[in-house]
């Protein structure tokens, strides 16, 4: 192959443990692809990966509480995040998977090269055991204090508060999720990276040819390096995962944190294997073979820490490979004024929003608020605006009335007569368009790449106006106007694919456009035009309210579906009297069985014994925060007298009671043992 500059771009491989929201997607996938799209019609050699991270604790949490096999949960949500990245036009060249064999293989020579370098080490430590399941507790079975910012019930792998990476065995006042009991400390084998070795090298590496990174990026991994560098553990004692390629080590995988980032080279040579070129991968990752390759990889702010400072030194451990060339970090994406979360439910899943709204729509509204450089809003008004004030009433309104004009005067472009400078100032501002909004697209400014494009269009819409071509004086105003239209359809592509090539059908251009193309005229005098249709739908008011009353409600709208419910903000109910509170009865009650609800993904069936002579069937929200054996004996209490209530098919006979703090749920039991039945007063 020539030695040329080339491209291997990547987007965050997604968790396989839930659907992606729209903050994924403004994060790490819209962005990626649209500067890969931009690369691609500028003729650049580049290659878009990505794939599912389908390993550690999340997905075992997970399976177990579902009563399914990791292999499962990973299965259905690997086809569900599939399905809404091709529905959101995302141009991946290879979607892959981290549980599968070109993987499991990369990795493991990852870590004997990394060991062999002397970069790993062996060690027994102590770690959380917990006696009543019989087994050692990776970090997510674990929660507890933190002991940096003090904050309480945080995950044993990092503080969701401070940011934090963490190991459980650090947490303060720790409890198993299994059990809530306290674990034992005991000891166990597991080998660790190194990764002290590796403060000198990395920090000359961001210093010295990573100045053009984006701020949040160069200054969090420089300030992890300052703060030190400690070795880490990179086994698990798990089932699911990646074997540690030892016959010493049996019952370890490989962590995740270390082996998901490899998912990038195996996603690569994958791809590879498919194009019948299995070492061409090599020209991409390989120092020799592709020391001319740039390696860009997109990714929100929660993943700088492993893209900076772990990914780096684990591609140094092993010695043969490119380091990144940029690490493209966004901020986050809140929702309504307030952090998205999907523990609280307060999320616009992607699959969802783009049921309801066209592909195209909800990609402008998202870059139109892309969280570049800080910490963006998506508010559903402001979408609905964005979409019908700017995408539809200045880039769709210039192309609908120049095309639907051409369509009444018969079809054809006429011919141009001698240009006058209004006609000039247009064809200078094509002349200019690409080299602008591609540079802008290539520093990863998209709103102000999107901005460019939709003044080019209002451009248009003044010049269309001023020429009044309605009146038949401006022969050349129609000629201008249509080679216009097809310009914006090439600067559209990046941004607005399935728009851009609606146009391009609508003027019968030829495919195969590049990026240049949109410089010049494109459309000669006596082409026919072919049929004409609208391009996006206007949002009305209605259709946003019925957005958020079916997806924004607790109500399920589907198999796939994940709902979400606003997070109720603390407010002082009115006050009532004794008599209307001793019209509430109060019972213990002791739950007997516990069941899946089939009909819903976080619902319990319980039998429940209220000491009636009858058990009662409760449903509750308990998933997530109980397992069925810690349910099944549990004295809790009860609204006895509520009348009965159908929950997702199944009648609820009654209400026990939990406290809620929008983080955990926990329920409410008697404080000493008494018998089942007793009233509370």
């Amino acid at each position: 192959m020539e030695n040329k500059t080339r491209y291997l771009v990547t987007s965050a491989l997604p968790y396989a443990n839930g659907p992606l929201h729209i903050g994924h997607a403004a994060g790490a996938y819209l962005p990626a692809d649209v500067y890969v799209r931009y690369l691609k019609m500028r003729g650049e050699e580049v290659v878009f990966i990505c794939g599912t991270d389908e390993h550690g604790t999340p997905i075992s949490v997970a399976a177990e509480q579902e009563g399914v096999s990791p292999r499962e949960i990973v299965d259905r949500y690997h086809k569900i995040q599939e399905d809404a990245f091709n529905t959101l036009q995302i141009s991946f060249d290879n979607f892959s998977g981290t549980a599968r064999k070109v993987h499991f293989e990369l990795s493991q020579q990852f870590f004997t090269s990394a060991l062999k370098n002397g970069f790993i080490h062996e060690e027994t430590v102590k770690r959380p055991y917990s006696v009543g399941a019989k087994r050692f507790l990776p970090d997510r079975y674990v929660r507890g204090t933190c002991p940096h910012c003090k904050s309480p019930d945080q995950r044993g792998d990092q503080c969701e508060k401070c940011g934090k990476q963490l190991e459980p065995h650090e947490l303060l006042d720790s409890y198993s999720i299994l059990d809530k009991q306290k674990p034992e400390m005991r000891d166990t084998k597991h080998w660790f990276f190194e990764l002290s070795k590796f403060t000198t090298p990395l920090k000359k590496w961001i210093t010295e040819e990573c100045n053009h990174w984006p701020e949040n990026a160069k200054h969090f991994a420089l300030g992890w390096i300052n703060e030190g560098l400690t070795d880490r553990a990179i086994t698990r004692d798990m089932s699911w995962g990646i074997p540690v390629p030892l016959s010493h080590a049996e019952g370890k995988v490989i962590y995740v944190w270390f082996e998901a980032p490899i998912g990038y080279v195996s996603s690569t040579k994958e791809w590879a294997e498919k194009q019948g070129k299995p070492d061409l991968w090599k020209h991409y990752w390989k120092k020799k073979e592709g020391a001319s390759t740039r390696i860009v990889h997109f990714i929100g702010k929660d993943n700088i820490a492993f893209h900076t400072i772990i990914w780096p030194a684990t591609l140094l451990a092993e010695g043969t490979y490119n380091l990144p060339w940029l690490i493209a970090s966004n901020e986050y994406l809140n929702l309504e004024g307030q952090k998205m979360s999907t523990s609280r439910n307060w999320v616009v899943w992607l699959h969802d929003i783009l049921a309801e709204f066209d592909v195209d729509a909800v990609r402008y509204g998202l870059i139109a608020i892309n969280p570049e450089t800080s910490d963006c809003d998506f508010n559903f008004t402001e979408f609905k605006e964005h979409v019908n004030k700017e995408l539809i009433g200045t880039l769709g309104n210039f192309i609908h009335r120049t095309l639907t004009f051409i369509e009444k005067k018969g079809g054809t472009i006429p011919k141009h007569a001698t240009l006058d400078e209004d006609d000039k100032i247009i064809l200078t501002l094509m002349e200019k368009a690409p080299d602008e909004i591609g540079q802008l697209i290539f520093d990863r400014k998209l709103k102000a790449a999107q901005q460019k494009l939709l003044a080019v269009a209002a451009a248009g819409n003044v010049y269309f106006q001023k020429k009044e071509p309605w009146k038949g004086k401006e022969s050349n105003a129609l000629y201008i106007c249509a080679n216009l239209t097809a310009s914006l359809s090439v600067l559209m592509e990046p941004f607005l694919p399935e728009s851009g090539a609606k146009v391009r059908s609508m003027l019968k251009m030829k495919d195969g456009v590049r990026w240049e193309d949109a410089k010049k005229p494109l459309i000669t005098g006596g082409h026919k035009i072919g049929k004409i249709e609208a391009l996006y739908t206007q949002i009305e008011d209605e259709d946003v309210e019925e957005f958020k009353k079916k997806y924004l409600s607790g109500k399920k709208t589907g198999e796939t579906k994940v709902t979400a419910t606003e997070p109720k903000k603390e407010e002082t109910k009115a006050a009532i009297t004794y008599e209307e509170f001793a019209k509430v009865e109060m019972k213990v009650g002791v739950v007997k069985t516990v069941k899946d609800n089939p009909n819903a993904d976080k619902l319990y069936a319980l039998t429940v014994d209220v000491g009636e002579g009858a058990d009662r069937t409760l449903v509750a929200g308990l998933k997530g925060h109980y397992t069925k054996e810690q349910l099944i004996g549990r004295k809790i209490v009860v609204v006895a007298n509520l009348a009965p209530a159908k929950l997702r098919g199944l009648e609820s006979k009654g209400m026990l009671l939990a406290a809620d703090d929008g983080q955990k749920v926990v329920l409410v039991s008697p404080a000493e043992d008494i018998s089942v039945g007793a009233k509370i007063r």
